[in-house]
């Protein structure tokens, strides 16, 4: 048998396989013969080492069907081990981490109403400056703080509340990027990974 009718046979033998694997196991036996033949062995003596190609195949048959069985009783073990971390990270999740959670959720929204409310707070301050202006009402107003003072105040709180609104942005976005990973955390935590 030459080189050629061994991998031939071979191949031949590994016709379960896929195709890729199929070709990473030739490769591997090629790569053996053309190190063997480099260094001073001869055809026949590498395929008396190797044996019979049918024999490798069985080999690597039951070798991968080995790994299926043993996934098949890893993940059937598994099972009872998933419910019990369930339960436990259930419980766990109810007792410590669902009432800060929703605090810091309302405090969130808490925080966002604010810097919204500040924002037009700015904007109606510079407006009725800006109308009272215009149109001169008869009402006791302090006449100590000129009219553009006000307007500019007006304008750098509404400036405050759309800062405090962008800031308010990246707080939530890093929140939810938390939660997100907690969650998946979680999942890894039930599936075992």
């Amino acid at each position: 048998m030459t080189k050629r009718e061994f991998l031939n046979a071979l191949n031949y033998y590994l016709s379960g396989f896929k195709k890729e694997e199929r070709d990473e196991i030739l490769y591997d036996y090629e790569e053996h013969f053309r190190i063997g033949m480099e260094s001073g062995k001869t055809e026949e003596d590498l395929i008396k080492e190797l044996g019979n190609p049918k024999n490798i195949a069985n080999q690597y048959k039951n070798s991968s069907e080995g790994e299926v069985n043993n996934t098949q009783d890893n993940s059937s073990r598994s099972i009872g081990g998933s419910i019990l971390i369930l339960i436990a990270l259930a419980l766990f999740n109810l007792i410590f981490i669902i009432g800060p959670y929703l605090g810091i959720v309302g405090a969130l929204i808490g925080m966002c109403v604010g810097a919204i409310a500040v924002a037009i707070s700015g904007v109606a301050v510079a407006f009725c400056t800006i109308l009272r202006s215009m149109f001169p009402a008869n009402v006791n107003i302090p006449k100590g703080i000129p009219d553009i003072s006000v307007i500019f105040l007006g304008i750098g709180t509404t400036a405050l509340g759309i800062l405090f609104c962008i800031g308010m942005f990246y707080v939530i976005k890093f929140f939810i990027k938390l939660t997100v990973k907690y969650v998946k955390w979680n999942i890894k935590t039930i599936k075992g990974e």
